[in-house]
Parts: structure tokens; C-alpha cells; sequence
């Protein structure tokens, strides 16, 4: 199969799409750096902060595998525009420093979450008819993109407007947190209406009834145990680390708006080649290892320095090749289950992730306020046991030259 390259015009969908992701993660990237900074502030400590990432994950498996049902019934584009309102108004929630209305502001963000991470990979997968690889990537690479961008400058913008205006770190904080939250939703508001999706059908209804026969289930558990393998080593180090380095380093969100920053913007641009990877390399899932698997023992060695300009290094190198071939692998995914059930194949694939990753996050913040290092050691020896299995349960994705279809 050749994959050819898709059509992004100013005015193709994918264009669109890839617009709304920059735009949108800009926004909601401006507040990634100010959060464990905000938090720990407030005087809450790295357990719970893992605590509260927890519960935002598990309100989050509230909806989603009611999003990736609806995604098959009614379409992705309108629980999109509901989960980004719902996160926006979780930013104004936060603003306020109230501890329980910071709670529920996590509650509330995990819904969000839940709508529209399901929504979002099938909507991506249903643009382009001609290569899911290019559809995943570019989308992906324009999130991480907007995301780097928004975080960087949301790193800096409290320290200039605390110096411009005499306020404290926690009032520029709460600011910028307010004025995100209010913003948020107008990229999905304009754009989103303008992007079509295409659900391909022709199938006979008998072949509709079957599905489920003819699903690979077999497939989908392996997929399943690996995701949650890898989903509790992320949690319990990789979703917190912002945590990590303020706890370890005294960073403020000056620092680790740079760091996020850097990382993610590199990360998106990075993206744009993959596909070409992949098909020089013999499909998306050889492609993935061979990038991901060398980020394990910078994990390590993260541990085993005092300097943060160094951990900080190592990290944006790690988070680049660990992250930077997930569409890849997000295609390989989709590629296995038909177009119009793909709502409910991302639902249970994102379940499997949530589940230990909250578990994860909780139980990372509490080895964290014992030992600083415990969590990110967890982590590299549960990566490294998730792309053994991997390489051992899908030897022929692996080892043999494959393409994903559409």
C-alpha cells in the first residue's frame, strides 16, 4: 500500500483541524506551567497533587466511553465543543484559590478531558481518507506545537505582570488562570462548525451485526495491557513532574514554562516526519519503538543529577522520544478497528490508560513525598517492561514490514 500524501489546502478539513488544535492548545497551554507552581503555593503538597490529578482522570472515565459511543451515534465535533467549555470553565473554577472549588475544577477538567481526547482521535481519524498516519501526526504536531508556544509564554507571563503590576506570584497566577479559562472556548467556537466528518459506511447490515465476531478482540486485550502498563509508569512520575522539579529544584513557572515549552514546540515540529518514518522503516509500530524505547534510561539518569539545567535537559529529550511517535502508534491503533465503531475502540483504549495512570499519579505524589526519585525508577522499569511485551505480543507489526489502512 502507498500512503499519499493528503490534500491540507487552506481549505480541507484537515487544514481546519489542524488550526483548532494549535489555537486551542495555546490557550489551555498557557496554564500547564502555572499549575504545580499555583498549587503548591496554596500549600498543597505532592501527594495531593497526584491526588487531585487522580480524580480529574477518574471523572474523566466518566464520559469516556459515553463520548466514544455518541462519536459513532451523533458525530465527535459537538462533544468537542462540550468538553472544551467544560475545561474552560474549570480555569475560572481554579482562578478563584478556593480549596473546594478546586476540586471540583478538576472534576469538572477530567469531563472535559474525557469528551474530548475520545472525540478528537476519532474526529482526526475520519478527515483524511487517505493515510490515518499523516491525519494522526499533523493534528498531533499542531497541539504540541500550540501547546509548547502557550506554554512557554504562560511560563513567563505571571513574573512580567506580578513585576508590572506589584502583585504576588499567587494573584498573577490567578489572573492568568481567569483570563485562559474566559478565551478558551472561542477557537472551537469559530472553527469547529466549519470542519466536516465523514463516517464511512457501506457495509451490509449483516456485516454490521457481526462486528463483534469479526472484531479482533484478541488484538485489542494485548493493546489494552500494555496501555495500562505504560499509563502507570506515566502517572506516577511523567504526569507530576512539573511537581518534581518544583519540589527538587524551587522552580517557579518561569522555569518550567521554558522547559514545557521547549519540549513540546520541539516535540510538535519533530512529529511532522514521522510519517515519512514510518514508511521508510516498515510501518508505524516498528517506528515507534525504535524512537520511543532509547528515552528509558534518561529517565534514569534524571535521578542521578543536582543540576536542573541538566534534569531538564535529559527531560526534554526523553519526553521528545518517548512522545514524539505516539501518532504512530495512535494509527496502528485505529488503523485495526473499522471507521464507523472506531468511537467506542478509542473509548475502552482510553479507559485502559486512565485507570492505572490515575492510580499512577496518586500513588507517584506519595512515594514522591517519601523519596524524591522513587517514582521516576517506578517508571523507567515499567516502560521497560511495556515494550518487551509489546515487541514479544505484536512480533508481526515488529519485525515485519506493515502499513496502517486508512
Amino acid at each position: 500500500m502507498v500512503i499519499r500524501e493528503p490534500k491540507i489546502g487552506l481549505d480541507s478539513d484537515l487544514a481546519k483541524l489542524v488550526v483548532l488544535m494549535f489555537a486551542s492548545s495555546s490557550l489551555f497551554g498557557v496554564t500547564w506551567s502555572i499549575l504545580a507552581p499555583y498549587l503548591r503555593s496554596l500549600g498543597f503538597t505532592a501527594a495531593e497533587y497526584g491526588g487531585l490529578g487522580a480524580l480529574g482522570l477518574y471523572f474523566s472515565l466518566a464520559v469516556t466511553l459515553v463520548s466514544g459511543w455518541l462519536s459513532d451515534r451523533v458525530g465527535s465535533r459537538i462533544l468537542i465543543l462540550a468538553g472544551t467549555l467544560a475545561s474552560s470553565l474549570s480555569l475560572v473554577m481554579l482562578s478563584t484559590g478556593h480549596t473546594y472549588l478546586i476540586y471540583a475544577s478538576f472534576c469538572l477538567s477530567g469531563l472535559g478531558m474525557g469528551a474530548v481526547h475520545v472525540a478528537g482521535i476519532v474526529l482526526a481519524s475520519r478527515i483524511v481518507s487517505e493515510s490515518l498516519v499523516h491525519s494522526m501526526s499533523y493534528t498531533t504536531a499542531s497541539s504540541m506545537i500550540g501547546g509548547g508556544l502557550g506554554t512557554l509564554v504562560g511560563g513567563w507571563i505571571p513574573v512580567i505582570l506580578g513585576r508590572l503590576a506589584g502583585l504576588s506570584m499567587v494573584e498573577s497566577y490567578r489572573i492568568v488562570l481567569l483570563i485562559a479559562g474566559i478565551l478558551s472556548p472561542l477557537p472551537a467556537l469559530l472553527i469547529l462548525p466549519r470542519v466536516r466528518e465523514v463516517v464511512r459506511t457501506g457495509e451490509s447490515e449483516t456485516k454490521k451485526r457481526d462486528i463483534e465476531v469479526r472484531m479482533p478482540w484478541g488484538t485489542l486485550v494485548r493493546l489494552l495491557i500494555i496501555n495500562m502498563i505504560i499509563s502507570l509508569g506515566a502517572g506516577m512520575s511523567i504526569h507530576i513532574i512539573d511537581y518534581y522539579f518544583v519540589a527538587k529544584f524551587k522552580v517557579t513557572s518561569r522555569e518550567l514554562g521554558t522547559v514545557l515549552g521547549a519540549q513540546n514546540t520541539i516535540m510538535g515540529a519533530t512529529m511532522l516526519f514521522m510519517p515519512t518514518l514510518s514508511s521508510r522503516v516498515g510501518g508505524p509500530l516498528r517506528a515507534y519503538i525504535l524512537v520511543a524505547a532509547p528515552s528509558i534510561p534518561l529517565i534514569v539518569a534524571m535521578t542521578l543529577t543536582s543540576s536542573y539545567t541538566i534534569a531538564a535537559a535529559l527531560y526534554i529529550v526523553r519526553s521528545i522520544l518517548m512522545n514524539v511517535a505516539n501518532p504512530l502508534y495512535q494509527a496502528f491503533e485505529m488503523s485495526l478497528i473499522p471507521s464507523e465503531y472506531r468511537g467506542r475502540g478509542a473509548s475502552l483504549i482510553s479507559v485502559a490508560w486512565q485507570i492505572p495512570a490515575g492510580i499512577g499519579r496518586y500513588v507517584g505524589g506519595h512515594m514522591m513525598d517519601r523519596h524524591i526519585e522513587s517514582p521516576l525508577l517506578a517508571t523507567s522499569a515499567l516502560y521497560t517492561l511495556a515494550f518487551t511485551l509489546l515487541a514479544i505480543l505484536f512480533s508481526d507489526h515488529v519485525f515485519t514490514r506493515k502499513t496502517p489502512r486508512s
